[in-house]
């Protein structure tokens, strides 16, 4: 199991390059700012080096996110490539390719919860145990229940990653919660990186890492 993964290329030269084993990361900022973008990034990282990839989409379907990862990893590897799917699309079509578990609705909690358990079995039968896993997003699962639900899952999903030496990414859109649920969610997380737009394009900052810059970089 490796001591920290490598996100060398996903964010600005002068940010960071590598995260420890067990760090836990949420990406926050606005609507349409490249969120999703920046967490296939993290996630994609690793690929090529034998990691693997667990995802739980809450919007998005599993056949879109598939796609994404082709787009980040050309030589995408499907057995090392696992999402569960809570959007409620119909399309079947990632359910060939790679292992798909599907939940009823992004409410379902408990379901989300066999669905990562089953496809890290899947992955520990491969001999994967470096695993990045994702959520994108979290303020899709607090539309369905309320705060304090959300937080708990969080919570417990996120110790499960650093217990187990993974890396995990989640987003956030901050503008659509108030400030309180926000820091309330921003709390179980050992770094933050926020991203913005401004007159002169995108820009982000990492926050939470010692030793890493709090200052804004721009962001391609």
């Amino acid at each position: 199991m490796s001591t920290e993964y490598d996100v060398a290329g996903a964010l600005p030269e002068g940010t960071v390059e590598a995260l420890p084993s067990g760090t836990n990361v949420l990406i926050t900022g606005p609507a349409m700012v490249g969120k999703r973008e920046v967490a296939f990034r993290l996630l994609a990282a690793g690929h090529e080096a034998g990691e693997g990839v667990l995802c739980v989409t809450t919007k998005a379907s599993a056949a879109s996110l598939l796609r994404e990862f082709e787009r980040q990893v050309p030589t995408l590897d499907p057995n090392r490539v696992g999402i569960v799917d809570c959007s409620g699309s119909e399309s079947r079509e990632a359910i060939r390719q790679i292992a798909t578990e599907r939940v009823g609705s992004p409410g379902d909690l408990t379901g989300v919860s066999i669905g990562t358990a089953k496809l890290l079995k899947r992955f520990s039968e491969r001999d994967v145990s470096d695993v990045r896993h994702g959520l994108v997003s979290i303020s899709t699962l607090i539309q369905y229940l309320d705060v304090e639900t959300v937080f708990k899952f969080v919570h417990i999903y996120t110790s499960r990653i650093e217990d187990t030496g993974g890396l995990g990414v989640f987003t956030l859109e901050e503008t659509a919660h108030d400030p309180q649920t926000t820091n309330t969610i921003t709390s179980e997380f050992d770094c933050v990186i926020e991203l913005r737009e401004t007159e002169d394009g995108r820009e982000v900052r990492v926050k939470g890492l010692p030793g890493v810059s709090r200052s804004w970089y721009a962001f391609d």
